[in-house]
């Protein structure tokens, strides 16, 4: 199964762009991160977590501290024509929750989350166990 059904709008911001614009972002999109584009390429990823960590923690000011000054830079990427397990192996091997779609000219199309799947995958075992609650016989053996 692709990524395809994972294209869609992203919330983003540019690396000029303030702190308090990128936490605004995160606000009126109900997410939590935004990815840092450069021309349409994804070329980081700020989450919430980083806002608080790497500005509001040490006392900076968002209003003036930029989000090139507290972007993770090269983000981990997928394509919308990778599968699920490409996207699953990406977050298990780099430790992310959060992974960007590229299309082939690497230009951000879309977003896939740890939650994402964890929902899609759950709705699959839901839907498998309707599928067997009722049917099996505990007298037979498949």
């Amino acid at each position: 199964m692709s990524l395809r059904r994972y294209v869609r709008s992203v919330v983003t911001v540019e690396p000029e762009e303030t702190v308090a614009v990128a936490a605004e972002k995160l606000c009126q999109g109900h997410v939590g991160c935004v990815i840092v584009v450069r021309n349409g390429k994804p070329i980081g990823m700020l989450t919430d977590r980083d806002l608080v960590v790497r500005v509001l923690a040490p006392g900076l000011s968002s209003a003036k501290t930029l989000v090139s000054d507290v972007v993770t830079y090269a983000p981990f990427v997928v394509s919308a024509s990778d599968g699920i397990e490409t996207a699953l192996r990406t977050m298990r091997e780099h430790g992310v929750r959060r992974v960007p779609i590229v299309d082939d000219d690497g230009d951000l199309i879309g977003i896939v989350t740890a939650d994402d799947l964890t929902v899609m995958l759950g709705n699959r075992m839901y839907q498998l166990a309707q599928s067997i609650e009722g049917n099996a016989d505990s007298a037979e053996t498949r």
